[in-house]
């Protein structure tokens, strides 16, 4: 399929996730793929150099991160949003299927937890309208949204509810990471969230995260070093 990559991430990862925790994922990956030539990246926990480096002991090339790049001065997600990320602890996050049928890790908040607890027709409803709300901002017509919608549950095992969940999970994301509402948003995250307390530039993190990796690997191991080629 003219893949060159993959990503491997474990059940601490943001957004949908699995059940499988990265230190065991990533060497399994590896395993499947060797001699394929891929290149395989190590997700969900990795947030500094002790993560990148504990990545590339497992074997893995390198590492994915998305809830450290999140919380970045150039970061476009708002400041108001940002702030709940960094106020957010290690037991913040839920992994709910109520959001659109699959598990996604995410920030528990009231408007999660009314997800979760709604139940047939309501969330049916609820979903299906802020679905036809998100076609109509992205320009998509009734109709393609309802092909689209027929195509989905006749190819898959999902049920009518669950169909109108996943066309609606875009615009609840956009909602809060893009537009800051956090009233009608979700926040996907991963764990890590409880462990990051500034915001960085993404220059200073990514260098940050080297040298330490560095540090660690000289440590451990005398001479691994990220900054190489290898």
């Amino acid at each position: 399929m003219g893949v060159d990559a993959v990503i491997a991430q474990g059940s601490e990862g943001g957004g949908h996730t699995g059940t499988i925790p990265t230190s065991l994922l990533v060497p399994g990956v590896l395993e499947a793929t060797r001699g394929s030539g891929l290149v395989v990246l190590a997700a969900g926990g990795m947030h500094d150099g002790a993560s990148l480096a504990g990545a590339l002991t497992w074997g893995a090339h390198g590492v994915a991160m998305g809830t450290r790049f999140l919380l970045t001065a150039e970061s476009h997600v708002p400041d108001h949003v940002k702030q709940v990320y960094l106020d957010s602890g290690l037991n913040a996050t839920v992994v709910t299927s109520a959001i659109d049928g699959a598990p996604q890790r995410v920030i528990r908040t009231e408007f999660v937890d009314g997800l979760e607890s709604s139940r047939g027709p309501m969330r049916f409803v609820r979903a299906a309208r802020n679905a036809i709300g998100f076609a109509r901002h992205a320009g998509t017509s009734p109709l393609d949204l309802l092909r689209t919608a027929r195509s989905m549950h006749a190819s898959g095992d999902l049920t009518w509810a669950q169909v109108a969940l996943a066309a609606n999970a875009p615009m609840m994301t956009r909602a809060s990471i893009v537009e800051g509402d956090l009233e009608v948003g979700i926040l996907p995250t991963g764990q890590v969230v409880g462990t990051i307390g500034d915001l960085p530039s993404v220059a200073e993190l990514i260098s940050g995260i080297v040298g330490d990796a560095s540090d660690a690997l000289e440590r451990v191991c005398g001479g691994a070093d990220p900054r190489s080629d290898s």
